[in-house]
């Protein structure tokens, strides 16, 4: 009877650790998010690429955990685009989500939001980054003059 009960608890503690190891390797995996309409993965040539390649590579670092890396595209915008239809597309694909923190339009080039899911195990973060012109005639208007750019990332649960 008490090698059965210990094979019993064994079995149990095994059992434990393996659901715990399946829980690790498969929850919490990047989120897809669809871009907004109009967003092209195809860039236009000019001078932003540093800019942009800057931003999407802090968004990456930023995301990055001890669960693995995170998805992160860039997208060509239409020059129309507004923060709050970037802002509103992307929250009203995460439903029940957290917003972090204020993603009020500051009116600067860059503007950026995130979201956690309020989950009690590995947590997945969602960020964007809005990038639009400087001001016409603007230190830095000749730049990218007519180009507007979201980084869109979605990281892997991870302890918060």
């Amino acid at each position: 009877m008490r090698g059965s009960l210990a094979t019993a608890g064994a079995i149990l503690v095994l059992g434990a650790a393996v659901a715990a190891g399946v829980r690790w390797t498969a929850a919490g995996g990047p989120v897809p998010i669809a871009a907004p309409a109009g967003a092209s993965t195809v860039l236009p040539e000019g001078e932003y690429t540093m800019v942009v390649d800057n931003r999407t590579s802090e968004v990456f670092t930023d995301l990055r955990n001890d669960r693995g890396v995170p998805e992160v595209e860039t997208y060509a915008m239409p020059s129309a685009t507004t923060w709050d239809e970037v802002r509103s597309g992307v929250a009203g694909q995460l439903d029940g989500w957290k917003q972090v923190g204020d993603c009020a339009d500051s009116g600067e080039r860059r503007t950026q939001c995130s979201w956690w899911e309020p989950t009690r195990w590995w947590p997945r973060l969602v960020r964007i980054v809005f990038l639009r012109p400087a001001d016409p005639g603007g230190a830095n208007s000749y730049v990218w003059p007519d180009n507007t750019f979201l980084v869109i990332g979605s990281a892997r649960g991870a302890s918060r």
